[in-house]
């Protein structure tokens, strides 16, 4: 068409349909709509935080009731913005668990903090893509000096390498591909693991699920995960980790790396990192320390000295959205030899390199998995100016004396029986009803405690998960919330002890 028309013709058409473009295709509201619109959307939040703790903590409605408010055709025409968020306020917050409240104790879940929702509502305005510097500047660069204020907190050493990603299983795949990479006695690059004896991955029986998932999809196979046994405090057994590696050398295997747990996800135990740091040295093994949940303890001056050795570690994990109180998602992930991870990620195609030859850019795509990656850098950033490191490690210290005030009182308990030691902020327990009575009939136990759980979810008004602790069910708190009070802590005791004896007497 536009060959057709003479240059006066075919700009008459392109101004005609730039303002018919404007009127109908672009999706931004008008200044004073959407100025109106922030204001509806922050008095929702303001709301949600205004009434913290009161009501129910989880809102028991079943898959079939929530999916008969939300599903409906998909959406061919516009609606109007603000009867949207007013169905988000009436509805989508309704429907949600209320992990910022004090009475929620499930999983490891850090609450969030007010700095990092204003960081949150700018970082999607910016709508930034780490892809390469040049995409994304400013948070490149405070990306990387997030990374190192991190690693200066906690003791590890501030030159190594790293990037933010979602979570500590990302994180910890990300460690192990590097991992996988580096002690390769071949090419894998091109050959694959084909031409490399069977490798070997140590960790303890505690460790996280998401070390079974990396050797998987790293083609190391499950086969060759070594779940090490613990010792009473669940922490690594040392010896029986050494004898291990020994017998899969002699068998001709190809052991690699060993994983040390700062805070396992069950009980909070970490493992003895100065003698498997010596091990992975006397081996030639790769160290990784998974300190997703623990590793902020140790910014925490009464406590480093139980993490000493997770500065020899090769590469670390530790997740702001757990005990950095960061809202999700957001781990870091670091390798010592920043060198490492390009080695493993690198890959520039064609249409990635047209600034290269500027060295002092640093494209953070090189050191992961992933090209297209949003701003996680701001809320962290924003969270440690906003509180900085003394307000933090205070709120982290409080967290640890409400868990063990939670376990003194269960240990004074004639009707709680504690079921592992409390290192920090989980507390793994059970009800039993009378201790003088206790028998050894585990399933008879296991099945009450069971029942709780269910009646703990029904309830609502506190939340919490449960787990196997030496085949015993467990209940499960984890402390982690700067909100909480020790008023909180003997609400949670006097609902659970309502509960328990509630289904005990119905048994």
């Amino acid at each position: 068409m536009v060959r057709q028309l003479g240059i006066r013709q075919y700009a008459f058409f392109k101004d005609f349909y730039n303002s018919i473009t404007k009127i109908i295709m672009s999706l931004d509201f008008a200044p004073e709509q959407f100025q109106q619109l922030l204001q509806q959307t922050s008095d929702i939040l303001i709301h949600w935080y205004k009434h913290i703790g009161e009501g129910k903590t989880y809102p028991n409605a079943s898959p079939e009731e929530i999916r008969a408010v939300f599903d409906e055709a998909l959406p061919l025409t516009a609606q109007n913005p603000a009867d949207l968020l007013q169905t988000v306020a009436n509805e989508v917050f309704q429907y949600s668990n209320k992990n910022i409240y004090p009475h929620y104790y499930g999983y490891i879940t850090g609450g969030g903090n007010q700095a990092a929702i204003l960081a949150e509502m700018l970082r999607n305005g910016l709508n930034q893509n780490n892809l390469k510097w040049h995409s994304a500047p400013a948070n490149t660069e405070i990306e990387k000096i997030v990374l190192r204020w991190i690693a200066e907190m906690v003791g590890y050493p501030s030159e190594a390498g790293g990037v933010l990603t979602s979570g500590g299983a990302f994180a910890n795949f990300l460690a192990l591909a590097v991992a996988r990479k580096i002690k390769s006695p071949v090419d894998i690059v091109q050959e694959g693991l084909y031409a490399c004896p069977p490798m070997t991955v140590y960790v303890s029986e505690e460790g996280h699920s998401s070390v079974d998932k990396a050797v998987d999809m790293l083609g190391i196979g499950k086969k060759y995960l070594r779940k090490v046994p613990v010792n009473q405090d669940f922490e690594i057994n040392i010896s029986a980790l050494e004898k291990q590696i020994m017998a899969d050398k002699q068998a001709g295997l190809l052991p690699i790396c060993v994983v040390g747990i700062v805070g396992t996800t069950n009980t909070g135990a970490t493992d003895d990192l100065t003698a498997l740091a010596g091990l992975c040295e006397k081996y030639q093994l790769w160290f990784h320390v998974d300190a997703a949940y623990g590793g902020f303890v140790a910014a925490l001056e009464d406590y480093k000295h139980q993490f000493k050795g997770m500065e020899k570690a090769d590469s670390m994990i530790i997740n702001p959205h757990k005990w950095l109180y960061v809202p999700f998602e957001s781990a870091c992930v670091y390798v010592k030899n920043k060198e490492y991870l390009k080695q493993t990620f690198s890959l520039i195609p064609s249409y990635l390199q047209l600034d290269i030859g500027n060295d002092s850019r640093d494209d953070l795509m090189e050191y992961n998995l992933q090209l297209t990656k949003d701003f996680k850098a701001l809320k962290i950033w924003m969270t440690l100016k906003t509180y900085g490191v003394e307000k933090l490690t205070q709120a982290i210290e409080q967290d640890i004396l409400k868990a063990k005030y939670l376990a003194i009182k269960i240990e004074e308990s004639n009707d709680f029986e504690l079921l592992a030691p409390v290192p920090m902020s989980i507390v793994c327990f059970r009800y039993v009803g009378n201790k003088k009575a206790v028998n050894a009939k585990v399933d008879f136990y296991n099945d009450l405690n069971q029942r709780i759980l269910k009646e703990i979810e029904k309830d609502g008004r506190v939340f919490l998960a449960g787990t196997q602790i030496k085949g015993a069910t467990a209940l499960r708190v984890c402390c982690i919330n700067h909100r909480r009070t020790y008023e909180d802590i003997d609400y949670l005791f006097d609902v659970l002890r309502e509960i328990g004896q509630k289904v005990a007497n119905h048994a």
